[in-house]
């Protein structure tokens, strides 16, 4: 058995994005990618796929003959993760390699050798080859049924040579560029802006009828259902077919106007509020809620700056009143509070790191230790500084969670970092006069974190902040 370990660094992350065409924002945008079901910027499938194969050939365990290939994208791999490549070929005619992070498999790859090609999917009719798309496509469903075109990636040959010139040397150049390419076809054509890349299977084959240096493609079939998308792909030397999924967009929250029509005017009015977290999702919405009332919402970002600016100038102009203010809860909070000029009598906390992550096993400390910095000792720090910098008491909303008694799988640190939290805000309500605390288990609501493949019915977050808006108006105002 042959292994290999590497990090896909920023680096070689852009060089492969240029390579590919594919610059798709779940990997080239980090603004972007949070707001994904993977929370991060992710390495490109592809990528994995030609590393694992430059591995394989230049350890002379992949060879020239190679009939047939699949792969599965089993689950991301993000920018800056450690990984390793373990191959065998357990007989001549097949050769198995896995990708690993922390022991779980992420990528699977079968090739087979000197046997029949499979029967894959006809390639189909096309037009003349174009250059790829400047930016990816946002496509329904409905459009991208019977999708097809040829994108040339002749440009890209020389270069993905010298990215992976041992598999360009075993497998050949035209199938490393049109596997690349395959990339391109998902990430920025179709599905587009919301695809996942989920597997493939061509068999390498010496087929003619394309184009020289260009990948023909055309949807083959859609499930309505779960979203997926089965293209067929064909160029110099493969066909066969991609798996893809077309992810729902990101959530978008009520705009100004809808919570304007159902909070009445001046209903928050007096109301400096800060919300942690303020710039998309439930803090986003809870800015709303309090804009439209006639309060003055704080609202902090820690990367999404586009995000702040864009949902402040929603505000005023409506009207509204709205600051903006870098804030990160990993660091001390009261240097970070010194640029405000009021002092918040409310405080709102929606800081959360991406929930739903890969991991392997029951726990994982690390995560527990992440959790732990946002929900706990980030907003322990965070009510001591607004007590210090003049507040006259201080009422916070504390959002924890329904998974506590829910108890979903894989979410054992979550569950137990929002539970040390409950007991952090009981006792310092119990224990701090100047500090009551509002805490609410949520409900699964739509935001990016909870976004899934297939739709899930919600309540509708409005109904869910509005009334909490209001009792910690209330209790303010004794």
């Amino acid at each position: 058995m042959y292994s290999q370990r590497r990090v896909f660094d920023w680096e070689s992350q852009k060089q492969f994005a240029r390579a590919s065409c594919d610059f798709n924002p779940i990997h080239v945008d980090v603004s972007a990618a949070r707001r994904t079901h993977t929370g991060g910027p992710i390495v490109h499938g592809i990528h994995s796929l030609l590393w694992v194969l430059d591995c394989a050939a230049k350890a002379g365990i992949a060879t020239e003959g190679a009939s047939n290939l699949k792969v599965q994208f089993l689950q991301p791999v993000y920018v800056g993760d450690e990984v390793e490549v373990e191959i065998t070929r357990p007989t001549p005619d097949l050769l198995r390699a896995r990708m690993l992070l922390d022991g779980e498999e992420v990528v699977a790859v079968v090739c087979s050798f000197n046997g029949p090609r499979r029967a894959l999917l006809k390639v189909p009719p096309h037009g003349n080859c174009t250059p790829p798309p400047q930016r990816p496509t946002e496509l329904s469903l409905s459009e991208m049924a019977g999708l097809r075109g040829c994108l040339s990636f002749a440009s890209a040959t020389a270069q993905l040579d010298t990215l992976f010139p041992h598999a360009a040397r075993v497998f050949g150049s035209h199938r490393v560029a049109a596997l690349a390419y395959s990339s391109c076809v998902v990430g920025m054509v179709v599905p587009g802006l919301h695809s996942m890349y989920s597997g493939l299977e061509v068999s390498l084959c010496d087929d003619n009828t394309t184009p020289p240096d260009g990948l023909v493609f055309a949807v083959d079939s859609i499930v309505e259902r779960f979203r997926l998308v089965r293209i067929a792909v064909g160029a110099r030397g493969l066909r066969g077919s991609l798996e893809t999924v077309s992810r729902m967009p990101p959530v978008r929250q009520h705009g100004i106007a809808r919570v304007m029509s159902v909070v009445p005017t001046g209903e928050f009015r007096n109301c400096t509020a800060l919300i942690v977290g303020g710039s998309r999702g439930l803090g986003e919405l809870t800015a709303k809620i309090i804009a439209a009332g006639g309060g003055h919402p704080i609202i902090t970002y820690a990367t999404g700056k586009h995000e702040a600016d864009r949902l402040a100038d929603e505000l005023m102009l409506a009207g509204a009143k709205c600051t903006t203010l870098t804030y990160d809860v990993r660091h001390p909070a009261a240097s970070q509070l010194a640029a405000l000029e009021t002092s918040p009598k409310q405080l709102y906390y929606f800081a959360t790191p991406p929930i739903f992550r890969r991991k392997a096993g029951i726990f994982d400390d690390r995560r527990f230790a992440e959790f732990n910095t946002f929900y706990v000792s980030g907003f322990f720090d965070l009510v001591q500084a607004c007590l210090r910098s003049g507040s006259q008491g201080l009422r916070a909303f504390y959002p924890s969670s329904t998974a506590l008694d829910e108890r979903p799988a894989t979410m054992t640190e979550y569950s137990m970092a929002k539970a040390a939290a409950e007991v952090l805000c009981a006792d310092l309500s119990r224990f701090v006069p100047e500090v009551q605390i509002l805490v609410r288990r949520l409900p699964r609501l739509p935001t990016d974190q909870t976004n899934s493949v297939v739709p899930v019915k919600t309540p509708d977050a409005l109904d869910v902040l509005l009334p909490i808006v209001r009792a910690m108006q209330a209790e303010t105002a004794i």
